[in-house]
């Protein structure tokens, strides 16, 4: 397994427009579906600048749970709003409508777990 002294040497992959929402969006891959028993496909380490959103999308045979890490974002799950505070979580489920928003003046910081039902036995 790959070993990292901090979130900043991990990989990056900077994106403007996720989903159809906006960035910048910083996605760092910790681990993918080579490093562990599916069903599980990745985790995500992901940073939310002010301003930027992870688009309306819907999960099709899989579905992602989010780990709040720093930040208040706004979460929008099947036209029902929270707002997630650090330490907690949302679960997205497969076929579910979803969208993340920083509406804040600070970082969102969060971790990304993603399992595919698809792989499920």
């Amino acid at each position: 397994m790959r070993k990292f002294v901090s979130v900043d040497d991990m990989p990056a992959i900077e994106r403007c427009n996720e989903h159809n929402g906006t960035g910048p969006i910083r996605f760092r891959r910790i681990l993918d579906g080579s490093e562990f028993e599916s069903p599980l496909d990745f985790v995500d380490y992901t940073c939310i600048l002010p301003g930027s959103t992870i688009g309306r999308h819907e999960h099709h045979a899989n579905e992602e749970i989010y780990f709040i890490a720093r930040g208040t974002p706004l979460m929008r799950v099947d036209g029902e709003e929270s707002r997630l505070a650090p330490g907690s979580f949302s679960i997205v489920r497969s076929g579910e409508w979803h969208e993340l928003i920083n509406d804040t003046s600070t970082d969102v910081e969060i971790l990304v777990w993603q399992i595919s039902h698809s792989k499920a036995s």
